[in-house]
């Protein structure tokens, strides 16, 4: 005969069972003596997130929360966290009862009760969703002004010019190497003009920049032109990088390449 489990919603103390209940947190506590370590209790700052009565939570593990898009690696950790008796602090995106996910800022602890010698788990649930939401906004808003301070002009099939603006540092190059190796790769360009007359700052970044493509396209079969860094001022750059035993053809302006480009053909 299968054991009959009994799952209870008191907690000793009424008066800090009615404090749980007016936290603006969500709290969940478990019990991980019994099968699949379900809720004993729920306060109702987490009904009220969740869509949830406390009546159909009890005796659940907090999985009924997770969906489709639920991060497994964040609950591995979770689920890593309780094997090890450990606190955790994790960000899910989870489900409410109407099936509208949230972002969930759960953070788990183990507490000990030495009267009844028995460890439970301890869940605060904090409803991030307005934060989560700014921060993929933020993410959109900047990888769209990645691209529109780095954009591919196709002057022919084989062609392309990259004008740049503002300031260039390692994090901005890092991003141009991986845009112009997929360019490249799907287009198949064999010459990339980079115009530099944007550029506020020619520095150390911005040569030893160069020199990196430079050597990117002709490990890609491609090479490299740059315009708008005046051929007195590329010869001044030789303390920073020697751009003449590299071979980088460079001129004043996009157009002065161009008729270098077609004189040559």
């Amino acid at each position: 005969m299968e054991k009959e489990i009994h799952y209870s919603t008191k907690i000793n103390d009424a008066f800090f069972r009615q404090v749980i209940d007016y936290v603006g947190a969500g709290v969940v506590i478990t019990d991980p003596s019994l099968p699949d370590n379900p809720i004993i209790y729920t306060n109702k700052a987490f009904e009220k997130v969740t869509g949830y009565t406390t009546k159909e939570i009890i005796g659940q593990n907090c999985r009924f929360l997770q969906g489709e898009k639920t991060s497994r690696q964040e609950v591995a950790r979770v689920r890593k966290a309780i094997e090890e008796e450990q606190s955790v602090i994790v960000e899910l995106l989870n489900y409410r009862r109407d099936g509208k996910p949230f972002w969930n800022e759960l953070s788990m602890y183990p507490i000990y009760v030495p009267s009844e010698d028995k460890l439970y788990f301890v869940g605060v649930q904090q409803d991030i969703s307005n934060r989560k939401n700014q921060e993929i906004r933020a993410d959109d808003y900047k990888q769209e002004a990645s691209l529109l301070s780095t954009p591919f002009v196709p002057i022919s099939e084989k062609v392309c010019i990259l004008p740049l603006v503002g300031n260039i540092n390692a994090e901005r190059w890092e991003e141009i190497y991986q845009r112009i190796s997929v360019h490249v790769h799907d287009h198949d360009e064999e010459t990339f003009i980079m115009d530099l007359q944007g550029v506020q700052e020619l520095n150390e970044d911005v040569h030893k920049g160069i020199l990196r493509l430079h050597q990117l396209l002709q490990l890609m079969g491609a090479r490299l032109i740059v315009t708008g860094i005046e051929p007195r001022t590329a010869k001044a750059s030789v303390k920073l990088a020697d751009f003449r035993k590299k071979q980088i053809s460079f001129y004043a302006n996009v157009q002065q390449a161009l008729e270098a480009m077609r004189a040559s053909q």
